[in-house]
């Protein structure tokens, strides 16, 4: 099995973006997003029916409920170590961006409210990841340097985000959702490429095979990124989730009747 680290500096994500701390509960929701009966039998569809509403409102960020802007999403520090027999290489990048959350498509909810577990699906068509990175180690035994501009794409990508969501009380007496043990799931994707510019302190005609040779291994290299570039968007979803559901009380989140 594949051993993938992945860093991502969302505590300095949330302070760049949206500034102090704000306390206290908004104690609603925002005005596009519609509270599902918890004792609906139909609450996997009513949940894929309103979230599908709220994506291209809670894309732009919600600063009241401490969500960034994902549009794109500028993370500080991003940070990819993958050690395998094919990979062992270690990139970072500064201020990366991550590009096309806007295009998700909320496929299925199943939401287990006896045991508080619930599992996302979506599908996004295009992802990608620019930035300026730092790059050292080794693609399929051949070495890897450099610095400078990057991109990353990944196309048709299918995933999945579980969780368990334990209620926790507050101070106040109000019942909030925690979210806790997540994971994110790469399910499928149809295509991955990769470009690192000057590549091997700037030798162009090494950047240019080794550039080549990524992109022409794509689908095992993929393998190896994929599920790197998926924990990326996992982290995201528990910060928005966990935001707004220590902003709002259960009983707002959910019609309890």
């Amino acid at each position: 099995m594949a051993l993938l680290r992945l860093a991502l500096s969302l505590a300095a994500l949330t302070l760049a973006a949206l500034g102090p701390h704000r306390a206290g509960a908004v104690n609603k929701l925002p005005s596009y997003m519609s509270a599902c009966s918890i004792k609906d039998p139909k609450i996997n569809e009513c949940v894929v029916r309103n979230g599908r509403a709220a994506i291209p409102h809670i894309i732009n960020g919600e600063p009241k409920y401490r969500v960034p802007n994902m549009n794109p999403l500028v993370i500080p520090e991003l940070a990819l170590w993958q050690g395998t027999s094919a990979v062992g290489l270690k990139l970072a990048w500064k201020n990366a961006e991550i590009d096309g959350l806007k295009d998700a498509e909320f496929l299925a909810c199943d939401m287990n409210v006896t045991s508080k577990h619930t599992k996302l699906t979506f599908f996004v068509p295009t992802i990608t990841i620019t930035g300026k990175y730092t790059a050292s180690g080794r693609v399929l035994l051949l070495p890897v340097t450099g610095t400078g501009p990057s991109n990353i794409t990944v196309k048709d990508m299918k995933i999945s985000y579980e969780y368990d969501w334990p209620l926790k009380k507050k101070p106040n007496g109000r019942e909030h959702i925690d979210i806790l043990n997540s994971k994110m799931t790469l399910h499928s994707l149809g295509f991955m490429s990769m470009r690192f510019e000057n590549l091997f302190n700037g030798d162009r005609l090494l950047g240019e095979n080794m550039n080549n040779f990524i992109n022409e291994n794509w689908q095992e290299i993929s393998k190896e990124f994929g599920p790197g570039v998926a924990d990326a968007i996992g982290e995201v979803f528990q910060l928005v989730m966990k935001n707004i559901c220590d902003a709002v009380p259960y009983d707002v989140v959910f019609n309890l009747n």
